[in-house]
This record gives structure tokens, sequence and C-alpha cells, in this order.
């Protein structure tokens, strides 16, 4: 991923996923994770937990 794809990225996250993940807990937002991995199978491996990871960036930095 190129330094701009990652900046666009993170932009998704903040701008889409964010809203509604800030008001979930971390295994409601794991559990959805794992729901779309299974029904998306091209999905790079790792990508769940990347983007966990970085919903879990997002939302604990909102509150800082």
């Amino acid at each position: 991923m190129t330094l701009e794809e990652e900046k666009e990225f993170r932009q998704k996250i903040q701008d889409t996923i964010l809203p509604i993940a800030i008001n979930m807990t971390e295994d409601q937002i794991r559990s959805i994770i794992l729901s779309v991995e299974k029904t998306n199978p091209n999905l790079p491996e790792g990508f769940g937990a990347m983007l966990f990871e970085k919903i879990m960036i997002h939302k604990y930095n909102k509150f800082k």
C-alpha cells in the first residue's frame, strides 16, 4: 500500500466506520469483521486484523 493509499484508507475508516464503531464494544466490532471476512473470501490474509487495529487506534485516539 502506498502512503497515499494508506492515508485514503485511514480517512475512509474515520468517515464511514468510526461514527458507528465509536459506540460499539471491541467484541461487537471484531464479530462484524469476522462475519465480513467469512462472506468475502477474496479479502487478503490479515485484512480483518489490520482493520480492527486501525479502528481501535482511531476510536481511542478520538477520546484524547
